[in-house]
């Protein structure tokens, strides 16, 4: 079963993908862009929009399948 986000969290996603102008940030496709956290919840890393990227459904899978890394400067 699928955990529920808070919504703190779904806030976030939405506040980065507007700062983004919904688009992939790796590729420019602004189809099914989904709000990835850069530093992940559960290695404390926070429910704000400078954590979040915006990232296009095959990036976002990509970075999940350990195929492509996300590194915030």
């Amino acid at each position: 079963m699928a955990k529920r986000r808070s919504s703190e969290h779904l806030k976030a996603q939405k506040q980065g993908k507007d700062r983004d102008l919904h688009t992939c940030q790796i590729c420019g496709d602004s189809n099914k862009v989904q709000g990835h956290h850069i530093i992940d919840v559960q290695f404390n890393g926070s429910a704000n929009k400078d954590n979040i990227v915006s990232l296009c459904d095959d990036h976002h899978k990509k970075v999940h399948a350990g195929k492509l890394s996300i590194t915030k400067f």
